[in-house]
């Protein structure tokens, strides 16, 4: 509509800059608060190290950033696992706390809408990994209470709930019908349910099942790299269909065969390959920074994302076309989920 509107007044385009840093710009998942919880480095301050800090998120023109919890089982103990996810809770409550004035913990759509329109950065809790839950779903209502608000079934071991991509025994063959409960009980808190790292069955069972749209908040196109964590496109029809995305991820190895040669121009690539064969509503961004070792040429962090916003700019993409892969798809999903809620 606005491009439409600068026709008719004759107003010059808007610069891919001016785009990126006025629209709501979402990324689905980073690992970024593991290193804060280790001790590794405070993220409330700029560092030369790793992926992505509070300021650089400023610099990256993000509005809402989800941070992954990621309970690791290669080194965490089972039963250390819940302690883990309330503590990570804990961890990002006293940060938003700390610096409410640069941001705030989203806890529902129109919370992150409050959030982002006062100035600051919404934060979105997730969890990565069913296996946290141990088989005990009952967690899932207490990490909700804590403010967890997305949960990825699977990491790269398959668990209780369900069948990872990286396991080639498949135990379940898909979703496990304790799987099939925590998806019905995430249904009726409002948690989007996230299908990142699922075995094919796990995602279409949970795809189908859910009634509420799912993201892939961090995964790639297996029609331009063929790897096991990247989604088909009968995968990517039926998410369309059903009204999910997926987040495109910015890991070299899942965008190139030769990860060194892997750059921003992959990533530009995937988006439009999603784009031009199931429309702009099913992608987003899905970073998965410190989740990862080294950079990615053209996205070395997070304060190089507006070179994602100019190269669709080139590429003839329409500012509303824009706008929703740079977040408005995965904001459109949680009031999906939130509406679909009972109670």
């Amino acid at each position: 509509m606005l491009t439409r509107f600068r026709r008719v007044l004759n107003l010059p385009p808007m610069t891919p800059e001016r785009l990126h840093f006025s629209s709501l710009v979402v990324d689905m998942h980073c690992d970024t608060i593991l290193a804060h919880i280790s001790g590794e480095r405070d993220i409330t301050r700029r560092s030369r190290i790793g992926h992505l800090d509070l300021p650089r998120l400023v610099s990256g023109g993000v509005k809402v950033q989800v941070f992954a919890l990621f309970p690791d089982p290669n080194r965490l103990k089972p039963g250390e696992f819940d302690r883990f996810v309330m503590n990570g809770c804990q961890v990002i409550k006293k940060i938003c706390a700390q610096n409410r004035n640069r941001v705030g913990l989203a806890l529902s759509p129109d919370g992150l809408k409050r959030i982002v329109r006062s100035g600051r950065i919404a934060i979105v809790i997730g969890v990565e990994g069913g296996h946290a839950v141990e088989g005990d779903i009952s967690r899932l209502k207490r990490w909700f209470k804590a403010g967890v608000r997305v949960l990825t079934l699977t990491w790269c071991n398959s668990n209780e709930l369900a069948d990872a991509s990286w396991d080639k025994n498949k135990p379940h063959q898909g979703l496990s019908a304790l799987g099939k409960r925590a998806v019905r009980l995430m249904n009726r808190f409002g948690m989007i349910v996230d299908v990142s790292h699922s075995a094919e069955k796990t995602f279409y069972q949970a795809v189908e099942l859910s009634t509420a749209p799912v993201i892939a908040s961090h995964s790639g196109v297996y029609g331009l790299r063929r790897h096991n964590r990247n989604l088909k496109n009968r995968q990517l029809a039926l998410l369309t269909q059903k009204g999910g995305v997926m987040g495109q991820v910015f890991l070299p190895s899942f965008l190139n065969s030769n990860p060194k040669r892997a750059s921003v121009d992959d990533v530009l690539r995937s988006i439009d390959y999603v784009v031009q064969r199931f429309g702009p509503g099913v992608v987003g961004f899905g970073s998965d920074f410190d989740g990862f070792s080294g950079s990615l040429k053209g996205l070395e962090d997070v304060t190089r994302l507006p070179e994602i916003t100019r190269g669709l700019v080139k590429m003839g993409y329409t500012e509303t076309d824009i706008k929703k892969i740079l977040g408005l798809n995965f904001v459109r999903v949680w009031e999906e989920v939130w509406a679909a809620r009972a109670g």
